[in-house]
C-alpha cells in the first residue's frame, strides 16, 4: 500500500515538473516572438523613414523620360491620361501653323495615320486644361506642356529632385549649380532653362516670381 502511495506521489511530482517546463518554454517562445516582431517593426519604420536626399543636377540636358509631373510621365497614352485626369477644366482644338513636337516624337504613328510628310494632317492639336496645367495631344498620345507650381510638382527621377511652389531660387540654384539665371521684362520674375537634348533649343523653363517657383514649361522651338 505504501509503495502504491509513493508511486502515485512520484507520478504527480513528475507531471508537475513537466507542466512548469512547458510553461517556461511557452513564455520563452512568446518573448522571442515579441522581440522578433519588434525588430521587424523597427526595420519597417527605418525603411519608411529613410528618404533619399536630392543630388545636384549638373548634366548638360534633361531627357523627357527622366521627368515626372505630379508623379506621372510627361508623355502618356490617351487611356492612361484619362485615368489620371478623368475630368478636364476645358478642352481646345486649334491649328498649330508652325507644327508641333508630335511631328518627331510620334512620327511613326503620324505618318501611318496622315501619310508621308503628314500630307493629310490638318495641323490641329488638342489642348487639355486641368488642375492649373496644360497637356497637348495629336489624338494619339498626350504631352505635358506647362503648369503652375501652386498645384503641380516637377520631379527629376535620376537625382531625386522635386520642385514645387515652396522651391526658392536659392534652393534651386544649389540643386542646379550650372544653370544661368535669365532676367525677364518683369523685375520680380526670373527664369532658368534646361535643354531636353545635347543639341537644340527645346528646353524645360522654370519661372520664379518673388523668389519662389511660379511655373514650369516644356518649350519647343517650332517657328
Amino acid at each position: 500500500m505504501k509503495t502504491k502511495i509513493f508511486l502515485s506521489f512520484l507520478t504527480l511530482l513528475f507531471l508537475f515538473n513537466c507542466k512548469k517546463e512547458t510553461d517556461k518554454n511557452v513564455k520563452m517562445k512568446s518573448n522571442s516572438s515579441v522581440q522578433i516582431s519588434s525588430e521587424k517593426d523597427s526595420l519597417n519604420t527605418n525603411h519608411i523613414s529613410k528618404k533619399i536626399s536630392p543630388s545636384p543636377f549638373t548634366d548638360d540636358h534633361l531627357a523627357l523620360e527622366n521627368v515626372l509631373v505630379n508623379g506621372n510621365d510627361i508623355i502618356l497614352s490617351k487611356a492612361k491620361f484619362g485615368k489620371i485626369y478623368p475630368k478636364h477644366d476645358s478642352v481646345k482644338t486649334e491649328l498649330w501653323e508652325c507644327g508641333s513636337a508630335f511631328d518627331w516624337l510620334d512620327k511613326e504613328w503620324m505618318e501611318k495615320t496622315y501619310g508621308k510628310d503628314l500630307v493629310n494632317f490638318d495641323g490641329k492639336i488638342t489642348t487639355f486644361y486641368v488642375n492649373h496645367a496644360e497637356f497637348n495631344s495629336d489624338n494619339h498620345i498626350i504631352l505635358f506642356s506647362q503648369a503652375q507650381a501652386d498645384k503641380n510638382d516637377f520631379e527629376i527621377k535620376s537625382h531625386h529632385i522635386t520642385l514645387n511652389k515652396n522651391t526658392t531660387i536659392n534652393k534651386f540654384q544649389k540643386l542646379f549649380p550650372k544653370l544661368k539665371k535669365d532676367e525677364t521684362d518683369q523685375k520680380n520674375v526670373v527664369s532658368f532653362r534646361i535643354p531636353v537634348a545635347k543639341d537644340g533649343e527645346d528646353s524645360f523653363i522654370f519661372y520664379f516670381k518673388d523668389g519662389k517657383l511660379e511655373s514650369f514649361y516644356l518649350w519647343w522651338l517650332l517657328c
